[in-house]
């Protein structure tokens, strides 16, 4: 939440401060460019040879290629022949991928190096890289000026090839495909943003560049301040340039984007399996403002059978606003409260935010523990520094370092001794309030060179800011594990939620992520798809909007809308602020309500189909949300379509995203798909005009799709499912169903299963075949369900052994 409020404590005057780089002179005045001439690399002097290394020799500089698997490669170049090393590096260190066998070619004009995969080409004269795939086709290849350095900057230049597309770069607004445009890779407190914004919360230096024959991805391993300019400035031309002193890129081939997104999540990390409740809904607000609001609440859920796990506590229910304390007066026995929510089926998510409220001479153990331990950001001069934000006047943490993570990480024990199943981590982009608060009407923002991280590395702010979210994460993550192993019995191994804002790559290995502060707005439910799909293709998979919007009054049928395509979030959370309408569903009117509870059951049916494509995420890096390109990388149709998704291989959805439409034009990719509603067939490659009424999402099934359907539920059970009902469509097909218990970490022991379902065509007939269950989760016999759609079903007592039914 990024709305200023006023007042102290339990007052709440609604300032609406826009928190945007308009209020950051001082911030972004070190940031500007220079106008000075770039300098290049020369030419190929000498090269040396290691096993995974080429180190090429250019005078004073030095270039840098290590062959990291057969389609990564890791170019870096010094303009000073001098690399640095940082402990807070997000890669995994190239020593630890296995040796890459490769064959090195020298000739006078060039010298290539070949892996299995990819050729990688440098010329001797002037450096520049080229790359091609098995078949003599160039991807990735650097333009004439290859890579060049001035003043504070180095760059890099890339040629774009002809039919190319851009996706990916993190968290980004506006369409699906980026090229022509500039991303600047910075993270900001991004209140207000629309379809033209840049720096966003979240900042992620990584995209795929795709071509109807092949795919490649690059991550710029900077953490300084960077900018993408994919053909805005120079058509054909994509420059890459950072604040920082070297460049640093990792260049991964395909040659489709499963294949990229696997390599770039095994060099970044990839998402641990949360636990099962958190795939449910999740409802929030800023704020519920009392133990009171909060119980009736939940007792609306329960009353009108509209499903719900998550609760969120927003600001309110701290003691003015000071981070891990309670307020007496509106949350006078959390404890009780939650054990009362646990007992009616849902968790409690509370927000925590960076900012510690400076408190010398109170009586608040985290800032007096803080500044005792010297845990918390100075200034280059020494001077504790301190901006302002919801408790007034308020220090950091310095989550650089790893003994103020572990401080910070072991005090949510005040949070989770009284029960408290997730936390919420807002604010850490860093964001600081401008006035009223502050000092001398001036803005008080992070120093540039505030000294963050180990005293030894010398890093500053300028190149940690884009980590201080991610790192804040890591925290909480590492911390909620370590402290649930010494709360209370019922909390013991048990996994945790963490949701956070602001983050860099390879924030999915330590939280979920939500799109900040949106606007209860057409443009911007429009906008949400795009959005989590690049995040996808950026390696998050856990990620979500706010449904129904945040800031601003939605109209019912917004709402509606907004809740049939939140259904396909892979976090599922409405949130609303605290000068907005309330936002609950029964609030529209009962037609509405009835709409909400319907596609809100429909998620807690789909949660096995949805639960196994986190699995698949955690194992593989694979989106849960998917634009259509995924999966079909050489249809160029589906380049600009960003209003359909796939949630997993076979479900497909066409939202619809304006007021007052009732039909809408739908591209069915090639292949056999079926209507989810009514079972009518359709050949693609094709398009339809389809119905879609106020009730009505169109979703759409591919031919040969497979989907688990669990019954419905008002909340996630810790119980195994008694019966289950496969979906399966006419057609050729596989799929494997993935279970656990949903909540502790056995499976990470083996305590999994899985079961592999394959459907096609013998003739007239329609073959289903069920492999023999593998893993060590223990399933009771249960009643197991097969529907061919149009065709039957047959039932039979699932024991785990291999079974094939026929059909027709």
């Amino acid at each position: 939440m990024t709305v200023v409020k006023c007042g102290l404590h339990d007052r709440f005057t609604n300032c609406q401060l826009p928190i945007t780089k308009s209020y950051m002179p001082q911030y972004f005045g070190k940031l500007q460019k220079t106008e000075q001439p770039w300098s290049t690399i020369g030419s190929v002097e000498s090269i040396n040879k290691t096993d995974r290394t080429l180190h090429f020799n250019c005078g004073e500089t030095s270039l840098n290629i290590s062959i990291l698997a057969p389609n990564l490669i890791r170019v870096r170049m010094s303009p000073t022949g001098e690399f640095k090393s940082r402990s807070h590096s997000i890669t995994v260190p190239d020593e630890e991928w296995e040796i890459t066998p490769f064959e090195v070619r020298e000739t006078e004009e060039k010298i290539e190096i070949e892996t299995a995969q990819i050729t990688i080409s440098v010329k001797r004269s002037r450096p520049a890289i080229e790359c091609f795939d098995k078949s003599g086709k160039p991807f990735a290849s650097d333009c004439d000026r290859s890579m060049g350095w001035r003043a504070g900057a180095t760059a890099g230049w890339k040629r774009i090839e002809a039919d190319e597309h851009f996706y990916g770069f993190g968290q980004r607004t506006g369409f699906l495909d980026k090229l022509s445009e500039v991303k600047t890779n910075w993270t900001i407190d991004a209140l207000d943003y629309n379809s033209l914004s840049d720096e966003m919360y979240q900042a992620i230096p990584f995209y795929i560049a795709l071509n109807p024959d092949r795919a490649y991805g690059i991550f710029f391993n900077t953490t300084f301040w960077s900018q993408f300019d994919i053909g805005a400035q120079q058509p054909g031309v994509l420059r890459m340039e950072t604040r920082g002193p070297e460049l640093d890129y990792y260049i991964i081939y395909g040659p489709e984007p499963a294949q990229i997104l696997a390599t770039y999540t095994q060099l970044t990390g990839r998402m641990p399996l949360p636990p099962k409740w958190a795939l449910g809904y999740h409802q929030c607000r800023w704020s519920y403002e009392s133990e009171d609001v909060v119980r009736e609440v939940a007792q609306e859920f329960r009353d009108r059978a509209i499903p719900c796990d998550v609760i969120h506590l927003d600001i309110d229910y701290m003691r003015g606003y000071r981070v891990f304390t309670w307020s007496p007066k509106r949350f006078p026995d959390p404890a009780k409260l939650i054990a009362d929510l646990k007992a009616a089926g849902f968790k409690v998510v509370t927000i925590v935010d960076p900012g510690v409220k400076y408190e010398p001479e109170g009586d608040y153990e985290v800032f007096d523990e803080g500044v005792e331990n010297d845990y918390f950001v100075r200034t280059a001069e020494g001077r504790l520094f301190h901006g302002y934000v919801w408790p007034e006047k308020a220090v950091f943490p310095d989550f650089l370092r790893p003994e103020v993570r572990q401080w910070w990480g072991e005090l949510h024990k005040n949070l989770t001794d009284m029960g408290v199943a997730g936390i919420w981590n807002d604010m850490n982009e860093p964001s600081i309030a401008e006035r009223p608060f502050g000092d001398g009407h001036e803005h008080i923002w992070f120093p540039m060179d505030a000294p963050q991280g180990p005293e030894s590395e010398g890093a500053t702010h300028a190149e940690t800011h884009n980590l201080y979210g991610l790192m804040m994460a890591k925290a909480c993550s590492e911390g909620l594990q370590k402290v649930r192993s010494s709360s209370r019995a019922s909390l013991t191994n048990e996994r945790s939620f963490v949701l956070t804002r602001s983050g860099f790559a390879g924030i999915q290995r330590y939280s979920s992520v939500w799109m900040g502060d949106n606007q209860s707005l057409w443009d911007h439910l429009e906008m949400s798809l795009p959005m989590l799909c690049n995040m996808g293709l950026s390696g998050v998979a856990f990620v979500g909007c706010d449904i129904g919007g945040f800031a601003e009054n939605a109209t019912a049928e917004l709402f509606a809308r907004w809740m049939q395509v939140g259904m396909l979030y892979p976090l599922m959370r409405g949130h609303s602020a605290i000068s907005t309408a309330q936002h609950e569903p029964w609030v529209f009117g009962d037609r509405t309500e009835k709409i909400c509870r319907e596609y809100m059951n429909l998620r807690y049916q789909l949660l096995p189909y949805i639960y196994t494509l986190f699995w698949e995420a955690a194992t593989a890096g694979t989106p849960i949300l998917r634009p259509l390109l995924y999966h079909f990388p050489r249809d160029r149709t589906t380049y600009h379509l960003y209003d359909q998704v796939l949630l997993g291989p076979s479900l497909m959805a066409a939202p619809v995203y304006r007021p007052g439409v009732e039909h809408r034009a739908v591209y069915l990719p090639e292949g056999t798909w079926y209507d989810w509603w009514t079972g009518e067939c359709y050949q693609g490659p094709t398009h339809i005009l389809a119905c879609a009424p106020l009730e009505r999402m169109p979703l759409y099934v591919r031919g040969g799709g497979i989907i688990a359907i669990a019954p419905v539920r008002q909340f996630v059970s810790e119980e195994p499912l008694e019966s289950l009902k496969m979906r399966i469509w006419p057609g050729s097909g596989e799929w494997t169903l993935y279970e656990d218990d949903g909540h502790s970490f056995e499976h990470e022991k083996g305590v999994w299963a899985t079961t592999n379902y394959k459907v096609y065509l013998e003739g007239e007939k329609i073959i289903v075949e069920i492999a023999a269950r593998e893993g060590q989760f223990l399933i009771s016999e249960r009643e197991v369900i097969v529907e061919v759609v149009g065709v039957g079903e047959q039932r039979f007592t699932d024991d785990g052994t291999v079974r094939r039914l026929t059909f027709g």
